[in-house]
């Protein structure tokens, strides 16, 4: 499955969406941050599950989590807010240089997909629930220091 980064077959989620799964992972985020709401797109043909929070971190009035989970557990999680900030931890196979493996992770300000900037993601479990988890820990240490700078920097998640 390609979703729509204009990044071609380097950025291909393997499996179809899974609708359980993004319900678990919705429901796992909204339990720790009951301001979350949650909609997928469509349940009998998903592609993606859209979380908005009516705040974020800094200028930003608004914070979307956007996540699309397979049924061969590849993920993509993108956060976009509402100063222009984006940013990715993803699970799929990839044509950077680095980091090695499947997973990784494109940076803020822009989820930069040029090969030098893509970096090895801090997640390292790929239970949904532990990922919803350590995806709110992170984005709320975000919040509370009114950076980014620490975004993909946990090393002990939930």
């Amino acid at each position: 499955m390609h979703f729509d980064t204009g990044e071609g077959d380097s950025h291909a989620l393997r499996g179809s969406i899974d609708v359980t799964k993004l319900d678990a992972f919705r429901d796992a985020f909204s339990a720790i941050e009951p301001m979350a709401t949650g909609e997928i797109d469509d349940r009998l043909n998903p592609r993606e599950l859209r979380l908005t929070i009516p705040y974020g971190i800094g200028e930003a009035e608004t914070t979307i989590f956007t996540v699309r989970w397979t049924t061969a557990d590849d993920y993509n999680i993108h956060y976009s807010d509402t100063s222009g900030r984006n940013l990715r931890w993803d699970i799929h196979p990839h044509d950077f240089s680095t980091p090695p493996g499947d997973r990784h992770f494109h940076p803020p300000p822009d989820a930069s997909s040029t090969d030098i900037d893509v970096e090895a993601s801090c997640l390292r479990k790929s239970s949904i629930e532990v990922v919803a988890r350590a995806i709110h820990l992170l984005w709320r240490q975000a919040l509370d220091e009114e950076s980014m700078a620490n975004v993909n920097a946990g090393t002990n998640q939930p």
